[in-house]
């Protein structure tokens, strides 16, 4: 079986929408204010609820929790993209765990992200994204690494630019378990 030229194309596109979406992962989970702003388009919308407004600037905004929080991890599945020509509805299901520092909670959040993604000079990016929030929960926080074996140095997760991901992938040290 040979695949066409719109076929490899349709992949080779529904893999970048793909990547758009995980490198806006990472750079919300990392605080990494440009990663997140690269992934929207300039004359972007974003509507999350507490934020509407540009895209790029939501990257401004998600940077306000940095000092409230502990670290943020999203869950990204279940990703649909349906291509027509250079723009895509793309439909994801997140879950959001954020443990916060006072009062000492986990927040777990769940929705979907609704992105209407346009592709500009071959470049795909979100151009009008809808939060939707399914679910949320919130518990006081149990963070003992003994019980799974962890050491206190080891190779723990920080914000830009001084999480692993960003540092030498063979030769960074560990760091102290800072909380």
């Amino acid at each position: 079986m040979s695949l066409t030229h719109a076929q490899l194309t349709e992949l080779y596109d529904k893999q970048a929408l793909h990547d758009n979406l995980m490198l806006y992962a990472r750079g919300a989970d990392r605080h990494d204010r440009e990663l997140m702003k690269s992934t929207y388009w300039p004359d972007s919308f974003d509507d999350h609820g507490g934020y509407v407004g540009n895209g790029q600037e939501w990257a401004d905004a998600a940077m306000t929790w940095h000092d409230k929080i502990h670290s943020c991890s999203h869950h990204i599945s279940n990703v649909l993209s349906e291509i027509d020509g250079n723009r895509a509805k793309r439909e994801s299901t997140f879950i959001c765990v954020v443990p916060f520092k006072d009062p000492e909670v986990t927040m777990f959040q769940a929705g979907r992200y609704r992105d209407l993604c346009e592709k500009r000079d071959g470049v795909w990016k979100i151009l009008h994204r809808t939060c939707i929030w399914d679910w949320m929960d919130v518990r006081p926080v149990n963070s003992d690494w003994d019980v799974v074996n962890v050491p206190r140095v080891s190779h723990w997760g920080a914000w830009h630019p001084e999480d692993p991901i960003y540092l030498d992938w063979i030769d960074s040290p560990p760091t102290e378990f800072s909380r």
